[in-house]
């Protein structure tokens, strides 16, 4: 299984990022690829990314709206309390807040991230 970072999310959302066609070939993966998903964590971190940014809420709504053709809701997974405690030792160790709970959903069922992050690289495996 392989899970989409937040750096992906992103990257697609913004035409100007450099990672932009690769996030493009990544996000289009979650309809085609039965073994790709999206932790929902990716998901709200985005969303604190884009009102840090300075996004309107009309703006994030739009960013939301384009993300939901791109993503079925199935393809959502969540965070169990047992991978919350994980993170938790995780960010004990150093690392943050969002990366700890990917890495986490990563560890627990033996996903691979689809992430640059170097901090997740240290931990699971990872792939760009």
């Amino acid at each position: 299984m392989k899970l989409v970072d937040t750096v992906a999310i992103i990257g697609f959302l913004n035409p100007k990022d450099r990672l932009h066609e690769r996030s493009l070939e990544h996000l289009r993966r979650t309809s085609s690829d039965d073994q790709v998903y999206v932790p929902t964590v990716s998901l709200i971190e985005t969303d604190l990314v884009l009102k840090v940014r300075g996004y309107s809420d009309s703006e994030r709504e739009v960013s939301w709206r384009t993300l939901e053709t791109q993503i079925p809701a199935e393809k959502i997974m969540p965070n169990s309390p047992s991978t919350i405690q994980r993170a938790v030792a995780l960010q004990r160790q150093g690392m943050d807040y969002f990366d700890s709970l990917v890495t986490a959903l990563a560890k627990d069922t033996g996903s691979v991230v689809i992430t640059t992050d170097k901090i997740i690289k240290g931990v699971v495996e990872t792939e760009w």
